[in-house]
């Protein structure tokens, strides 16, 4: 009998939701801050948020 997949499934796509709510939530920063839209470097928090996206990225590359 074939072996479950559905609980490596479910991780997956629960890592490929955090790396999209990440990277969604720096884009909006990037694109509403008058700071990072005008002098065209990431402010503070768009650091903070490009960290978290890249965090995402390399935990869910690490579980695999």
């Amino acid at each position: 009998m074939a072996e479950s997949t559905e609980p490596v499934a479910a991780q997956h796509r629960a890592e490929e939701a955090t790396i999209q709510t990440a990277y969604s939530a720096f884009i909006h920063h990037t694109q509403t801050c008058a700071q990072c839209r005008t002098e065209g470097m990431d402010c503070a928090v768009a650091g903070e948020l490009r960290q978290a996206y890249r965090a995402a990225k390399e935990h869910a590359r690490d579980v695999r």
